[in-house]
Protein backbone atom coordinates (compact mmCIF):
# COMPACT_ATOMS: atom_id res chain seq x y z
CA UNK A 1 0.00 0.00 0.00
CA UNK A 2 1.88 3.04 -1.02
CA UNK A 3 1.00 6.57 -1.81
CA UNK A 4 1.73 6.41 -5.28
CA UNK A 5 -0.79 9.04 -7.22
CA UNK A 6 -0.12 7.29 -10.78
CA UNK A 7 -3.12 5.77 -10.41
CA UNK A 8 -4.99 8.90 -9.49
CA UNK A 9 -7.39 10.06 -12.31
CA UNK A 10 -5.75 13.61 -13.90
CA UNK A 11 -6.58 16.68 -12.49
CA UNK A 12 -8.95 18.86 -14.37
CA UNK A 13 -6.95 22.48 -15.12
CA UNK A 14 -8.40 24.99 -12.44
CA UNK A 15 -9.03 27.27 -15.27
CA UNK A 16 -10.12 25.96 -19.19
CA UNK A 17 -8.30 28.06 -22.27
CA UNK A 18 -10.38 29.27 -24.76
CA UNK A 19 -9.12 26.99 -27.30
CA UNK A 20 -9.93 23.93 -24.62
CA UNK A 21 -13.61 25.98 -24.23
CA UNK A 22 -14.15 26.06 -28.31
CA UNK A 23 -12.60 22.10 -28.86
CA UNK A 24 -15.46 20.84 -26.56
CA UNK A 25 -17.97 22.62 -27.84
CA UNK A 26 -17.39 21.23 -31.11
CA UNK A 27 -16.88 17.77 -29.32
CA UNK A 28 -20.42 18.56 -28.08
CA UNK A 29 -22.33 19.45 -31.20
CA UNK A 30 -20.55 16.72 -33.50
CA UNK A 31 -21.95 14.35 -30.48
CA UNK A 32 -25.61 16.16 -30.88
CA UNK A 33 -25.52 15.94 -34.53
CA UNK A 34 -24.48 11.69 -34.21
CA UNK A 35 -27.06 11.13 -31.45
CA UNK A 36 -29.65 13.43 -33.81
CA UNK A 37 -28.96 10.92 -37.14
CA UNK A 38 -29.07 7.79 -35.57
CA UNK A 39 -33.07 8.84 -33.54
CA UNK A 40 -33.80 9.88 -37.14
CA UNK A 41 -32.37 6.82 -38.71
CA UNK A 42 -34.26 4.84 -36.16
CA UNK A 43 -37.82 6.42 -36.88
CA UNK A 44 -37.24 6.27 -41.07
CA UNK A 45 -36.55 2.51 -40.03
CA UNK A 46 -39.31 1.95 -38.27
CA UNK A 47 -41.78 3.80 -40.69
CA UNK A 48 -40.17 1.37 -43.36
CA UNK A 49 -40.97 -2.00 -41.54
CA UNK A 50 -44.04 -0.83 -40.12
CA UNK A 51 -45.16 0.53 -43.97
CA UNK A 52 -47.27 3.15 -44.82
CA UNK A 53 -50.48 1.72 -44.01
CA UNK A 54 -49.95 2.03 -40.17
CA UNK A 55 -52.08 4.38 -39.41
CA UNK A 56 -54.72 3.95 -41.55
CA UNK A 57 -55.48 0.11 -39.60
CA UNK A 58 -58.62 -0.41 -37.78
CA UNK A 59 -57.89 -0.48 -33.64
CA UNK A 60 -59.26 -4.35 -33.23
CA UNK A 61 -59.93 -6.09 -30.07
CA UNK A 62 -58.85 -3.08 -28.07
CA UNK A 63 -61.87 -2.47 -26.18
CA UNK A 64 -62.63 -6.11 -26.18
CA UNK A 65 -59.71 -7.32 -23.74
CA UNK A 66 -61.35 -5.17 -20.33
CA UNK A 67 -63.97 -7.24 -19.01
CA UNK A 68 -66.65 -4.85 -17.43
CA UNK A 69 -66.96 -4.85 -13.36
CA UNK A 70 -70.03 -3.60 -12.30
Amino acid sequence: MSDDKSHSAPEAPLQWTEEQLKRRRQRNLALAWVLGALVMLFFVITIAKLGGNVAKRPVVGAADRFELVG
